[in-house]
């Protein structure tokens, strides 16, 4: 921490030297450029040679703030003061920056109304506190504040900014009129550019979009309505509120599916994917991925389980949806549900057999797979898995006598290839042939 060694009572004013004049233009510089090191030693100087005099002090502050040593920043806060009796309106913006800086944000808040109560029309101080309700998520004291920068100064950075707190407010009308006005005041802006992206892809969605907004106006706790909003969010490359949406609607419905897909799809475009992983989805998942009969189907089976949250056979195949898209731990979840409802499914069991495979615990998937063979000895497709998770396991006599029961109750092209893949390892070529040409039999009839 910085020290300060500070000259108190001084006598009558006097005036600067040619080398306090040095000082203070090697500051001056020192700020602009950014070496905050440098410029909190010359600072010190300053307020040592002038102790009353406001400016030593607010460049101290800046200095300090630019290094981030905050609780030196805090020291000269509370020290200013004491010493000058009646600091300047700066006091009060740069205890609010100090605060800030500690992620106080509520200080720092009432802090710059202070600053804004003397100077209303302070722009910088404005601007500062419509980051902080942005950062705060706050959107319609964003909207104010930058409404409040407006009416000082027409300018394209708080018209892009207002445009995209109002597209959170979905005051679409409102936010496309703050984007046009900031796009003819400075089309090149980078931000302005951004924002231009952005409004354009949400246009070729905005009718549906106004449609969802209505009946959420009506029925707002409606999960269904507020992830098929999400989903329209997703398409038109709006990440930020396809969250806000899908986040909502999973506290709403945490029995549901859909939504927490697309949460974690969100989360991995705005770059969270610790937070995507979290919810349990494989980082792979792609919108582009999810077929549109995927998403019909996920959407009905959350309605129903929904009404019947007790039904195991809608987890399960919800389950087999999620094992399809290559999602185990959320399809894992829904077959473990299903189980604890209905421990003798074999259906269930097959599932989690399925996803714990694909996340690695080989053992478990075998021992959930066996389980489903004993439950229902004329499940074919549990006994073809427990014949591949066999061979797996290098046990070919096993696999052989698994895919036997598979094909004994229904023929597939998978099982037939394995088994005779099993007959040629364990030199039974005759049975092998036999095999190949039933194969060949059945991929004509197919």
């Amino acid at each position: 921490m910085l020290g300060l060694v500070l000259l108190f009572g001084m006598g009558c004013r006097r005036g600067i030297t040619p080398e306090e004049k040095a000082v203070r233009a090697e500051l001056r510089r020192a700020l602009r450029e950014r070496s905050y090191e440098k410029a909190a030693v010359l600072a010190q100087r300053v307020v040592q040679s002038a102790p009353q005099e406001n400016g030593g002090w607010e460049k101290l502050v800046r200095a300090q703030l630019g290094m981030r040593d905050t609780a030196a920043a805090e020291q000269t806060i509370a020290q200013w003061p004491k010493v000058v009796g009646k600091p300047s309106p700066k006091w009060h913006e740069l205890a609010g920056d100090v605060a800030l800086q500690q992620r106080i944000l509520p200080v720092a808040l009432q802090r710059w109304a202070k600053a804004l109560a003397l100077n209303p029309k302070n722009l910088r101080v404005l601007g500062k506190v419509a980051r902080v309700y942005r950062a705060q998520e706050d959107w319609a004291a964003e909207n104010a504040a930058w409404t409040a920068v407006l009416d000082v100064e027409e300018n394209a950075t708080a018209r892009i900014a207002r445009a995209l707190s109002r597209r959170r407010l979905h005051r679409w009308s409102e936010a496309l009129e703050d984007f046009r006005a900031a796009q003819q005041l400075a089309p090149d802006d980078p931000d302005v550019r951004r924002g231009a992206k952005l409004f354009e892809r949400l246009g070729k969605f905005l009718s549906a979009i106004r449609e969802l907004d209505a009946r959420l106006a009506v029925i707002p706790n409606d999960d269904q309505l507020r992830t098929d909003r999400a989903l329209l969010f997703l398409r038109s490359d709006d990440p930020e509120l396809a969250l806000e949406d899908s986040a909502i609607a999973a506290g709403t419905a945490p029995w549901a599916v859909r939504p927490i897909l697309f949460q974690a799809i969100a989360l991995l475009d705005l770059g969270r994917a610790e937070e995507a992983a979290a919810l349990g989805v494989d980082l792979r998942v792609q919108l582009a991925a999810l077929t549109p009969e995927f998403l019909e189907t996920i959407s009905r089976l959350d309605s129903e389980i929904s009404v019947e949250r007790t039904n195991p056979e809608l987890y399960v195949a919800r389950a087999w949806q999620l094992n399809e898209i290559d999602q185990p731990a959320l399809a894992l979840r829904d077959a473990e549900t299903a189980l604890r409802y209905e421990s003798k499914s074999a259906a269930a069991c097959a599932e989690a057999s399925y996803a714990l495979t694909k996340l690695g615990r080989a053992d478990e998937a075998f021992e959930k797979i066996k389980r489903a063979t004993e439950l229902d000895a004329n499940f074919s497709t549990a006994w073809q898995y427990r014949g591949e998770l066999e061979i797996a396991r290098g046990d070919c006599a096993g696999a052989i006598e698994s895919l036997t029961r598979a094909l004994a109750i229904h023929q597939t092209v998978p099982a037939l290839q394995k088994r005779e893949e099993c007959y040629r390892q364990n030199g039974l070529f005759a049975k092998a042939e036999e095999d190949h040409r039933a194969l060949e039999e059945l991929t004509r009839a197919n």
